[in-house]
């Protein structure tokens, strides 16, 4: 019996001092099963195959961004430590990361992997010099015009606003339309208001910030393109005043009827758009959203889209950055745009030989690499606010209540105001 025990407590020490398999990890990675519902299975079967001691289940969160912001909230605040990855829209990232419920992701990427995504959209996940999130897929606003028209009065596509105002008037002066416009949009107030003011700002050599990153939203640049939304309606007339009424579906809606010549709105009208049975099927195209004439190198294509992130108080952090970094790879991501008609998140995956004959795929790559992201990353939780004195202050400026600069200048100080407390 002695040595029996004796026997037994030599093992127990010696299985203490051995190394002990681990346990194997188990992942929860939250994603609506709509936006990317296609791809996960196949992403999460890859990824275990490629790390066969972590086991992924997937948490099917709402479509509905408000639902499936508010669920995260309760989580993060209650320091649950599932999900452990979760899909985030990009106007998210910068509130999240303020408030402490994102892990920064360059503590376990490498500047050159991180280097691989999408800058313009890598910096709504930046917040003090961190990264917080990888780019999952993309979308964005871009120019749809009229190829039949242009072709019929032998314009060219326009490259700057100045061209595509003067082609509108060329258009709508030939074809003696009362009911045809030069151009539509979502200039309602909504968010799509303040993308596309982000866009014709930019054009303009403009924008939110100032090179130096201060707020600038009254600068010269952004007073004279901010003129040029006014006068689209008003002096050149080129847009009807409906569309201070116009969401994206109104816009989508009059252009498909063949009621416009340009229309700027996000990717999502391309499938409407070009269906069978609608009556500018065959009949339209898309580029990248103009510059201002001597701004050549401006980003304006407003771009959104959903990222990952990983749970701070997960358990697994070190396992969930393998998940992010898979999923975000060039092979998935690859994957994605081929049988899921996602746009990437890489740059690359847009130069990948399997994507040249992808659809639309090649031409949204070549505007995103122009693309620009709202102040989201920097002002954090604050950006709801940011954004709703923009909307209601460039609404009163296109309504023509108060002059441009008046409208501006509100808003610099509005902006101000609140970035300070």
């Amino acid at each position: 019996m002695r040595r029996s025990l004796i026997a037994l407590a030599c093992a127990a020490t010696i299985a203490a001092i051995l190394p002990q398999p681990s346990r194997a990890e188990k992942l929860v990675i939250a994603i609506g099963s709509r936006g990317y519902g296609q791809v996960v299975p196949h992403d999460i079967e890859g990824f275990t195959k490629a790390n066969p001691g972590i086991s992924v289940d997937w948490l099917k969160v709402s479509d509905v961004p408000n639902q499936t912001r508010q669920l995260y909230v309760t989580d993060f605040t209650s320091k649950s430590p599932t999900p452990d990855v979760f899909a985030m829209d990009i106007i998210w990232a910068g509130e999240f990361a303020k408030r402490g419920w994102l892990a920064p992701l360059d503590s376990y990427m490498t500047k050159d992997d991180l280097s691989k995504y999408n800058q313009s959209f890598l910096t709504a996940a930046t917040l003090n010099g961190h990264v917080y999130g990888a780019p999952l897929y993309l979308d964005g606003t871009h120019l749809f015009y009229r190829t039949d028209l242009l072709e019929k009065y032998h314009l060219q596509p326009p490259q700057t606003w100045e061209e595509l105002i003067k082609d509108s008037q060329i258009v709508m002066n030939g074809e003696h339309n009362p009911q045809l416009y030069g151009f539509v949009s979502m200039w309602a107030k909504i968010e799509g208001l303040f993308m596309n003011w982000l866009s014709f700002t930019n054009a303009n050599g403009g924008g939110f910030y100032n090179a130096a990153g201060q707020v600038a939203v009254n600068s010269p640049a952004n007073i004279a393109a901010t003129q040029t939304m006014v006068d689209m309606i008003y002096k050149t007339q080129i847009a009807p005043k409906s569309i201070l009424n116009d969401k994206p579906d109104d816009a989508r809606t009059l252009f498909q009827q063949g009621r416009a010549v340009f229309l700027m709105v996000q990717d999502f009208v391309y499938d409407p758009l070009n269906a069978a049975g609608s009556p500018v099927k065959g009949k339209f195209d898309f580029m990248r959203i103009p510059y201002f004439a001597g701004h050549p190198d401006a980003h304006t294509t407003a771009m959104g889209g959903f990222l990952l992130g990983i749970n701070p108080n997960s358990a697994h952090k070190a396992a969930a950055a393998k998940l992010v970094a898979y999923f975000t790879s060039h092979e998935a991501e690859l994957w994605a745009a081929l049988n899921a008609n996602r746009a990437p998140g890489r740059p690359d995956v847009y130069k990948d030989p399997q994507i040249a004959h992808a659809g639309i795929l090649p031409k949204l790559g070549a505007d995103f690499d122009v693309g620009l992201v709202r102040p989201s990353g920097a002002t954090g939780d604050l950006y709801p606010q940011v954004s709703e004195i923009m909307q209601l202050e460039v609404t009163k400026a296109l309504h023509r209540q108060v002059p441009v600069k008046e409208a501006l200048d509100s808003a610099q100080k509005q902006i101000e105001a609140l970035l300070s407390k």
